[in-house]
């Protein structure tokens, strides 16, 4: 299996990077303001300098660049590096520090400044680095000399990926390195479907394989640092976004985050399935009447509804796993907590709409899912999917019952939470749903634009969003 940069690997192993991987950061601030320097040279002649030397280029003159932060180390899939890209193309920074997503996350404008810097290929992986040791192995730009080198800017930008088959791809496309790519039509081959993206229990990286209906591949590279290694890769056949990378003369794609790169919706080429039912395969079974679910099949998922809050009705069960979500809707209260892994035997249940929102069900009485169904069998956790409201809108078929991030938002249409509410951001609005049982219904909304956190539910009037308590507004 390809390795990318064999070093950081090494790196990994010695320092342990499981520690340097956290979620418990407080959200960047709104906003954030970009410096008033003039930009005078682009990323693609930053290559160039590599290529036309056909060796490492240290940069003495005052030239800078600027870009948009396309990948972090937030989910531990890079490590010690950002991928940065404007408009002629992408490159990878490397940086002697961690947890980068802290000051230098996805969407945030920065400006570097090269003097001093070098532009250097690992495998043929062209990077800019803080320095080159006498060995010719080369580090990151060095924690205190960050702000001397890396401005930051502004958030919440959007770069769009420019769309790709599998044969434009492979073999390698110089000109394409380090660009954030769409592939469109394109699933995990039979041996890697239905598999833990890596190994997280002894922290080895893997590579699985994609392919298209006409038989082409690519290899993604998996971290088994990454926070989604054991996550397993989705079953269906859909849309891929990613970083365009290269070992040696290989290319290969790397994920940033499964729940935020791949929407494998549809149905495998050919109609085939894999073994391991994913919940959107379960959610495909419906065609717009009540169906019975086969026999054998497992619905397996962390859960991301909260009982502890009552914001959802106490018999409803939402779990998401890297393909979908969906509801369980059990005979009696059920005692499962957010972050549980549960399995539950849906097999000869009922999958049926509830005022537009699907579920799992009974189809005669006594009616609910038999508690004794479903078995937590571990625990875990989801990343929610950052989206704007035109987004939700725009796939909130795919994106029901799983957990979404709207960022710089507003609530409006009521004093309180209780009951529906309007939440606007620069694209649209979306209804905000809140049951009057529970435990923060009464609590004052907040003023301003804030991130909201929430499951997205399905009523006769639209697409819904819930918050599961008063930390998921920040």
């Amino acid at each position: 299996m390809n390795k990318i940069i064999a070093f950081l690997t090494a790196a990994l192993l010695l320092t342990g990077i499981s520690s340097c991987v956290k979620d418990n950061f407080d959200n960047p601030p709104f906003g954030g303001t970009d410096p008033n320097v003039v930009v005078n040279f682009s990323i693609d002649s930053v290559k160039a300098r590599y290529l036309s030397a056909g060796m490492n280029y240290q940069f003495n003159e005052d030239k800078i660049i600027q870009g948009i932060v396309t990948a972090d180390d937030k989910s531990g899939n890079f490590y010690k590096q950002i991928v940065v890209q404007d408009s002629t193309g992408g490159i990878v920074i490397l940086l002697e520090a961690t947890s980068l997503y802290t000051s230098y996350p996805i969407g945030r404008r920065v400006t570097i400044k090269l003097k001093g810097l070098w532009v250097v290929a690992y495998k043929n992986l062209i990077q800019i680095a803080g320095s080159i040791a006498s060995d010719g192995s080369f580090n990151g730009i060095s924690s205190p000399l960050l702000d001397k080198f890396i401005m930051k800017g502004s958030y919440y930008h959007t770069v769009k990926p420019d769309t790709f088959s599998i044969t434009q791809l492979s073999p390698y496309n110089t000109s394409l390195q380090n660009r954030l790519i769409y592939l469109k039509k394109v699933e995990f081959q039979l041996a890697d479907a239905g598999k833990p993206f890596a190994d997280a229990f002894n922290k080895f990286s893997l590579t699985r394989v994609i392919k298209d209906c006409s038989g082409h591949s690519l290899d993604t590279y998996n971290s088994g640092f990454s926070n989604f290694a054991n996550e397993l890769t989705p079953t269906g056949n859909g849309g891929m976004t990613c970083i365009y990378s290269v070992y040696g003369s290989n290319a290969q794609l790397l994920l940033r985050d499964p729940a935020l790169d791949l929407h494998f919706d549809s149905v495998r080429c050919g109609g085939g399935t894999v073994g391991g039912t994913g919940l959107m395969a379960i959610r495909n079974l419906y065609a717009g009447s009540d169906v019975t679910i086969p026999v054998g099949t497992i619905a397996r998922g962390i859960v991301i509804s909260d009982r502890a809050f009552g914001n959802t009705d106490p018999k409803n069960l939402i779990i998401q796993d890297s393909t979908g979500g969906v509801v369980v809707r059990f005979a009696a209260a059920h005692s499962f907590n957010v972050g549980d892994e549960v399995s539950v035997n849906v097999g000869g249940l009922t999958l049926k709409s509830y005022s537009g929102l699907l579920e799992i069900d009974k189809s005669t009485s006594p009616y609910g899912v038999p508690l004794a169904n479903a078995t937590v069998v571990g625990s875990g956790t989801v990343t929610p999917r950052t989206a704007t409201i035109d987004q939700v809108q725009n796939n909130g078929s795919v994106w029901e019952s799983t957990l979404l991030k709207i960022n710089a938002a507003t609530l409006s249409g009521g004093s309180t939470y209780s009951g529906n509410l309007t939440l606007t951001d620069a694209t649209g609005t979306l209804t905000h749903r809140t049951l009057t049982a529970a435990s923060f219904a009464t609590t004052a909304i907040p003023s301003g634009q804030k991130s909201f956190t929430g499951v997205l539910g399905n009523f006769t009037s639209g697409y819904q969003l819930s918050i599961r308590s008063l930390s998921d507004v920040q």
